[in-house]
Order: C-alpha cells, then sequence, then structure tokens
C-alpha cells in the first residue's frame, strides 16, 4: 500500500463535508433550527455551520429567523428553516457568496448515491447522481466504477452483457462521507481513511 502525497494529506484535512450539515438540518422537517441543534448531532465547528448557513440563505436554500424585537440578541436565539421546495436529497454545494459549485460534484454525487443504494449499476448511478446543477453520464458513471472495482471498493454482482445489460456492482468498502479520489499516479485516494490504493489492487 503506497503512502499518500502531500496533496493528498492537505486534502484529507477538509471537514468530513456537507452532507451530514444538511441531513440533520432535513430532519427537522421544515421546523425552526439552531446551529446548537445541528453541532450537538454533527460535532462539526460552529464557525464551519455557521459559514454554510450563511451560504445557504443566500442562495435562498433556508431562511434565517431573527430573534423578536427586543429579545436578546445572541447566536443562540437565531433560528434557521428550510425553505427549498423541493427539498434535494444531495447537499447543496456553494461557494461563500450562495452560488453553485459546480467542480467535484459529480464525484461526490456518485460516492453518496454508491452508499445510499448499495447495489447498482453505471446507468442507476448516473441517474440518480446527476441534479438540475450537476450531470453525470453513463461513461463518467462506468469510469469511475471500473476505477473504484480495480480499488477494491466495488464487488461485481453481475457481469455486463453487452449492448444493452451493464453490469451490476455493489459497494463493499464503505469508509465514510467523502469521495475516494481518482489521482493522477493511477491510484485512489480515500479522504475518510487517509489511505491511497493503487489502481489495480485489492489491499
Amino acid at each position: 500500500m503506497s503512502r499518500i502525497s502531500a496533496t493528498a494529506a492537505a486534502a484529507s484535512r477538509e471537514p468530513q463535508g456537507r452532507q451530514p450539515l444538511w441531513e440533520e438540518m432535513v430532519k427537522f422537517n421544515g421546523e425552526p433550527f439552531t446551529i446548537t441543534d445541528i453541532h450537538d448531532q454533527t460535532y462539526v465547528s460552529r464557525h464551519t455551520i455557521r459559514s454554510y448557513l450563511k451560504s445557504l440563505v443566500l442562495a435562498n436554500y433556508v431562511k434565517r429567523i431573527e430573534p423578536p424585537e427586543g429579545a436578546i440578541r445572541e447566536e443562540a436565539a437565531i433560528r434557521f428553516k428550510i425553505i427549498a421546495d423541493p427539498v434535494p436529497y444531495h447537499a447543496p454545494r456553494l461557494n461563500r457568496e450562495g452560488k453553485p459549485v459546480v467542480q467535484g460534484g459529480g464525484v461526490e454525487n456518485m460516492w453518496r448515491t454508491m452508499r445510499m443504494l448499495g447495489q447498482f449499476s453505471p446507468r442507476d448511478l448516473a441517474a440518480h447522481a446527476t441534479t438540475d446543477i450537476v450531470n453525470v453520464s453513463d461513461t463518467t458513471a462506468k469510469s469511475y466504477c471500473s476505477l473504484l472495482l480495480q480499488a477494491g471498493f466495488l464487488k461485481v454482482v453481475s457481469k455486463a452483457q453487452p449492448p444493452k445489460k451493464q453490469a451490476v456492482y455493489r459497494l463493499i468498502r464503505n469508509t465514510g462521507p467523502n469521495p475516494p479520489m481518482i489521482q493522477r499516479t493511477k491510484q485512489v485516494f480515500d479522504p475518510n481513511t487517509k489511505t491511497a490504493y493503487p489502481v489495480g489492487g485489492q489491499s
């Protein structure tokens, strides 16, 4: 098993992603929540939660509810409420200005879909990972599946029968919320475990 590069090590310091934050917000079913509510369930830093909520508010996914006039104006009194309709499953990928971030979204969506479905074909993966903002083609899904299979993340459940039937895969190495990244050095880096797997290796 090879050691991770400096670039990969830096990437591994990224937070666990915004999906857990979004999922906790969604659990309130449209009812108001506070930063503390989300922090207590995810243990993500308040700064990260605060920053993401600011982006969600700017993008009109979430509404900020100020405390009543005359009430103590502190963070604990400020509530938030999801107003998006429909509510997306995937956490909105936004920059600080609340603008959509497309780069890398396809890989994130494919990995989340793999974890959600457990068993899938590339066509299933592409269909579930495509959103209004991010498009994932069958070709892209096939390539990602092929590389994760070689790195030992997937197992073939049923082989492809061209031209109509695609292979069906099962996720067997579900290490966490962050998607395995394909590196130029012909290896797959898993930011959840900070481990690099050579393509073709099953370690």
